[in-house]
């Protein structure tokens, strides 16, 4: 979903769909953007799950409690009216997009891609992967992939992205290493999704078992 594609009906479509705590949550943000993104994200996560599960938006719990601290800014978990549903939540730029499976806990990252500077680059890439950079594109994607396996895996980025090695952005997209926990890489599996105007995305999927990954635009979702 494109945040400019949201006007002021799908705004109050979208909060409508935001439990009491979500509100006041949205309600902090400073900027209109910011809050758009999480409103629109939680629209769309309950939306998608309730025709997955064929139920109604508002049936759809949440809980975002964060194991450290116990405050509502963790992982989305859903709490029901069915368990066993794993969600991924994440936005940059114009674009919000959620990830919903079954299967395995899932990490999904949206980046837009732009220029970073400098001294960013050595805390996200291994001195080998800063070589085969070419463009802005070539380093957020290897970010996006990243950060989709550290949110798959609820390290965040309390796990330094730097210690992660993955394939070249010419290649298919694999976790080569992760220092000190290279025993879980083979089972985490790493997907681009498709190019969307200035965004990349990339999901990881904790499952070395073979999966099937169906993109759709959400705009007629929320204004069914």
């Amino acid at each position: 979903m494109r945040l400019s594609q949201v006007d002021e009906a799908l705004d109050a479509a979208t909060a409508r769909l935001l439990e009491a705590e979500e509100r006041t949550r949205a309600a902090a943000y400073r900027l209109t953007d910011d809050r758009l993104r999480f409103q629109v994200g939680v629209a769309v996560t309950r939306l998608a799950l309730a025709a997955e599960m064929d139920c109604r938006a508002d049936e759809i719990r949440l809980d975002r409690t964060c194991p450290d601290c116990g405050r509502p800014h963790g992982k989305v978990r859903v709490a029901g009216p069915r368990p066993g549903w794993e969600v991924s939540v994440s936005h940059s730029g114009d674009l919000i997009g959620v990830a919903v499976g079954t299967i395995a806990p899932l990490g999904l990252d949206v980046e837009q891609i732009r220029a970073v500077e400098a001294a960013v680059a050595p805390l996200v890439l291994t001195p080998s992967e800063e070589r085969q950079v070419r463009t802005a594109a070539d380093f957020i994607r290897f970010w996006t992939r990243k950060e989709a396996v550290v949110k798959a895996t609820e390290d965040g980025l309390r796990q330094p992205l730097n210690l992660i090695t993955v394939t070249a952005p010419t290649e298919p997209p694999r976790l080569l290493a992760w220092t000190e926990r290279d025993p879980i890489t083979a089972g985490i599996q790493l997907h681009d999704l498709a190019d969307r105007n200035g965004h990349l995305a990339s999901l990881a999927v904790l499952s070395p078992d073979e999966v099937t990954i169906t993109e759709h635009d959400a705009q007629p979702l929320l204004r069914a």
